[in-house]
């Protein structure tokens, strides 16, 4: 596998059945580590996102993308 990414918009999700592994919120820099191939993300507000990928040995997941702030930057 090559990639694989969760997307949460503006509430919370939760997806199964991923690969086990390391998470990393390209938005935030937040980690989750995934053992059950279950994972769950939550966002506050309106129009926030989490962007969940799977960090891999072969293909590591980018750091956060910006500073804080209101928006990404």
């Amino acid at each position: 596998m090559d990639s694989f990414a969760l997307v949460a918009i503006s509430g919370s999700a939760t997806v199964s059945g991923i690969p086990n592994g390391t998470y990393r919120d390209v938005v935030t820099g937040d980690t989750k580590v995934v053992t059950g191939g279950s994972l769950t993300a939550s966002v506050t507000g309106k129009g926030n996102l989490r962007a969940y990928v799977l960090d891999l040995p072969d293909n590591p997941a980018p750091g956060r993308v910006g500073a804080d702030g209101p928006f990404p930057r």
